[in-house]
């Protein structure tokens, strides 16, 4: 490797030709100066490139994105909107019918414009709403789309994997702290992480399908709902400042769990499952409205203190509820780490007796999740 170039680990690749200067006075190096930038182009190329991207100017301006979303924030809140990027006008008008995106602006085809598009967009990227950029001629338009109608629909992310390279789209979005995970139509995905750490594809998604596994292990008939409470719960998590999830067996007498017991077990449970069936067979207002309704008591639930303790039914039996490790435990737990951390190993000693599936989220961004066998 010749003197000046460096290597490091960009997304599941490794990226050589890092840009690294330092200026020399007198044989004392007086400055010197790091960019990501060169070398993310290059760990990038391919995986726009086989999407079926060919304008090399918006394949820069998906690098800027990714730079920009790996920790965006507006007024010091974080923000996560989701950013498809659209090769041609045909993939928005057959993911998103003209009824459900908004124009927001029109803009040169330059990295720079990136950033504006943001700021206008990225506050309104929310319950649905998704940030779109189409490139038109020498031109990109964007704004804002319903990339889910409602609760139960097949999400855009789903349904533009049946696209191909016919009409090419790239989603982009924050998966956690400087991780950037990218999805395309050729349904292949690539994480970029902008830390030290070794690169590695983002854990929320898999993790959340372990979790959701266990949560639907008494049911029947569960893709349907799967698929929802997968997206449901990634989304809270998302926006979450770190939490604790946990499943037990939902059975007579759990709630009386002398280890459970300091926690508020709500009569009845949120009965997510029961609710979702309901939406989907009778289609109407009320009973998506109920649905919502349970989304965003789950949502109250899971930023509260303390564990939030899911059935094997589909349902969400209590929240806040405070675990303490007897002497033995105590003597396995380690000493250090915050006290989230502790808890989530308590609750992987317990795994064989009481937890069925146990969930981890750090306020950084950090999943695990644990199931017994």
């Amino acid at each position: 490797m010749s003197p000046g170039s460096s290597q490091a680990s960009i997304g599941c690749a490794t990226a050589t030709d890092v840009s690294y200067n330092t200026q020399r006075s007198s044989g004392t190096t007086l400055a010197g100066a790091y960019s990501i930038r060169q070398s993310l182009q290059g760990a990038l190329e391919d995986f726009v490139r086989d999407s079926g991207f060919t304008c090399i100017y918006l394949e820069a301006l998906i690098r800027e994105f990714v730079g920009l979303l790996a920790a965006y924030r507006e007024e010091g809140a974080p923000l996560f909107p989701e950013v498809f990027v659209f090769a041609s006008p045909d993939g928005l008008t057959a993911l998103a019918p003209s009824d459900y995106h908004l124009r927001a602006g029109c803009a040169p085809l330059k990295t720079v414009c990136a950033g504006d598009i943001l700021n206008t967009c990225a506050a309104l990227a929310v319950d649905g709403w998704a940030v779109f950029v189409v490139k038109e001629g020498e031109l990109i338009r964007y704004g804002l789309f319903r990339s889910m109608r409602h609760s139960f629909a097949t999400a855009a992310e789903e349904s533009m994997r049946d696209l191909g390279k016919e009409a090419p789209i790239i989603l982009i979005r924050n998966r956690g702290h400087l991780v950037v995970d990218l999805s395309s139509t050729v349904n292949s995905r690539f994480t970029v992480a902008l830390t030290t750490t070794p690169a590695q594809p983002s854990p929320l998604e898999a993790d959340v399908s372990k979790f959701v596994d266990v949560v639907c292990s008494q049911m029947e008939e569960t893709a349907s709902f799967k698929a929802y409470l997968r997206r449901t719960l990634a989304s809270i998590l998302q926006d979450c400042h770190g939490t604790l999830l946990a499943v037990v067996e939902n059975k007579p007498g759990v709630s009386d769990e002398a280890s459970l017991s300091d926690g508020i077990w709500t009569t009845p449970g949120v009965r997510l499952a029961e609710l979702h069936k309901s939406a989907v067979e009778t289609g109407t207002a009320d009973a998506l409205a109920a649905l919502q309704g349970a989304e965003a008591l789950v949502a109250g639930m899971v930023d509260s203190d303390g564990v939030v303790v899911f059935g094997t039914d589909g349902s969400v039996l209590a929240f806040r509820v405070f675990l303490k490790p007897d002497d033995k435990e105590k003597a396995q737990i380690p000493d250090k780490g915050g006290g989230r951390r502790r808890t989530f190993e308590l609750m992987k000693l317990r795994l064989q007796t009481i937890f069925r599936a146990v969930f981890f989220r750090s306020q950084d961004g950090e999943t695990m999740c644990e199931r017994s066998n």
